[in-house]
């Protein structure tokens, strides 16, 4: 697992933007301080967004729309909060600049 910042790991998210690669990533969920696991893949929107890849894939199959699974799964995760992503099969730690 290679350590990288938050610059280089916003770059490498970044980069996968065009191709809508599918990332696994760790972080502090910032209303509760709980730690989350989620596969997800970066919005058009803004590279702290995301889809929630499982959830909307949980919805599909209870029997929710397309659109409304990923209004629903849609998210926002803080950049300083990611403790570890997986791209393209290449595992991350992350720290915050703050950090180093």
């Amino acid at each position: 697992m290679d350590i990288i910042n938050d610059k280089t790991a916003f770059e490498i998210l970044e980069a996968t933007r065009a191709q809508g690669t599918i990332f696994r990533v760790t972080f502090v969920k910032r209303t509760t301080g709980e730690v989350r696991n989620m596969r997800a893949r970066p919005s058009e929107k803004n590279l702290l967004a995301c889809y929630d890849v499982e959830k909307a894939q949980e919805m599909k199959a209870q029997g929710m729309d397309d659109e409304t699974a990923a209004k629903k799964s849609f998210r926002m995760i803080d950049l300083n909060s990611i403790m570890n992503m997986t791209v393209s099969g290449q595992a991350y730690q992350v720290y915050t600049t703050e950090k180093l």
